[in-house]
């Protein structure tokens, strides 16, 4: 084996390139910059015009499911209308009161409000009465009639009505 013949490598070639390519690069930079900031400005007029709609509380938000639920009795549709009764209640607590309401089952809700302080022993009953009734309809298939339906609805509107918080200046006024 001859060494000989050996070469060394060639040092690279440097190719210029034409000083369009450079421009056209540039200019394609220059594009996709500008559409960036025309889209970021573009989000923040959107948002800049939305206008701002308040979250509802908790007792306007279950009072109006409360009177879908009531157009649910009277168009005839039970379980649906203890569905709707149920759910409103249960997310009336979890937002009033801070209780896991809507994802536990009944057992569980009821274990928790008898150690929950937030709510008086007539109201806890009152609940416990309401979801046991409406267990029955929703998982026992039992159809009640339109005088439980109207006492159940009643039973959850008065649980709302008399849990709201009372403001201070009402409760000055009062004294």
């Amino acid at each position: 084996m001859n060494t000989n013949d050996i070469r060394d490598i060639k040092p690279d070639v440097a190719i210029p390139l034409p000083w369009w390519v450079w421009a056209a690069a540039a200019a394609v930079l220059l594009i996709v910059v500008a559409a960036g900031v025309w889209l970021v400005q573009r989000k923040r007029r959107q948002d800049a015009q939305r206008v701002f709609v308040p979250r509802k509380n908790a007792v306007e938000e279950a009072r109006e499911r409360l009177e879908a639920a009531r157009r649910l009795m009277l168009a005839g549709e039970v379980e649906a209308f203890y569905v709707e009764v149920s759910d409103a209640v249960r997310h009336y607590i979890e937002r009033q009161f801070r209780l896991r309401a809507p994802e536990q089952t009944t057992e569980e809700f009821l274990q928790d409000m008898a150690r929950a302080q937030r709510l008086r022993p007539s109201h806890k009953e009152l609940l416990a009465e309401f979801l046991t009734q409406c267990d029955l309809v929703k998982f026992a298939r039992f159809r009640p009639g339109p005088a439980a339906m109207e006492n159940a609805l009643g039973a959850a509107t008065r649980f709302v009505d008399e849990t709201v918080p009372q403001e201070p200046a009402r409760e000055a006024e009062a004294a």
